[in-house]
């Protein structure tokens, strides 16, 4: 596509630096390279935002060209220039005519790895569980001439004693004596915050996914 004026080569040059592919059927293409590449640097519109960039947002409702990461199924048409950009790695939709969004309501984003070996064997835009490094304890205790096993003496942190049986003596298996339990429980660490999940202090904000450039209001 060539212009066949020095505007005309001004205008598709323009569109072009902006990464936009020219389509003359498309007359909002110079609005979006001047508010993607140059009107954003002074407060443009768009931020100068790629299609496709995800942002945490400081409002709960995204402004005009946003859509919220709530794993939606959105139009491969409505959407194309978002549908170009992140195809359907997030889900595939109704496989035909739609597309989905990422899903980040309640999740943190962690950095790909590609490679480098600190969340080895991870693929592209997939999820893991929550988890937490293995713990390992060990408590001593002594025994007596006679086979017995004596209280543990102390406990610390997580460690507790166990409730004895028969006011300190009970039978384990052909041997009876006395009997020490020990228990573990986190909650009992002092000033632990407990729960059904492993988090860090967090804040919360909406993600939200640039997917179009909005055509400003003609005068």
């Amino acid at each position: 596509m060539l212009g066949s004026t020095p505007v005309d080569c001004e205008v598709l040059h323009v569109i072009q630096a902006a990464g936009i592919t020219p389509n003359c059927d498309d007359k909002t293409q110079l609005l979006q390279a001047l508010d993607a590449r140059y009107l954003g640097q002074n407060g443009g519109a768009s931020g100068g935002t790629e299609i496709g960039v995800i942002a945490a947002l400081a409002m709960p409702t995204p402004p005009e060209g946003w859509l919220v990461c709530d794993g939606s199924a959105v139009s491969r048409t409505d959407y194309a220039d978002l549908y170009a950009a992140i195809g359907t790695v997030w889900g595939d939709g109704d496989q035909i005519a739609t597309f989905n969004l990422p899903d980040l309501r309640g999740e943190f984003i962690r950095g790909f790895d590609a490679g480098r070996g600190v969340d080895v064997d991870r693929v592209f835009a997939s999820d893991q569980l929550d988890q937490m490094q293995r713990i390992t304890a060990r408590a001593l205790g002594y025994g007596t001439d006679g086979g017995m096993f004596a209280p543990f003496a102390s406990f610390d942190g997580a460690f507790s004693e166990a409730e004895a049986n028969n006011n300190g003596r009970a039978a384990v298996g052909t041997h009876s004596g006395l009997v020490s339990g020990l228990a573990f429980d986190s909650a009992g660490s002092p000033n632990a915050r407990v729960g059904a999940e492993t988090r860090p202090r967090n804040v919360a904000m909406t993600y939200a996914i640039k997917a179009f450039y909005p055509v400003a209001a003609s005068s």
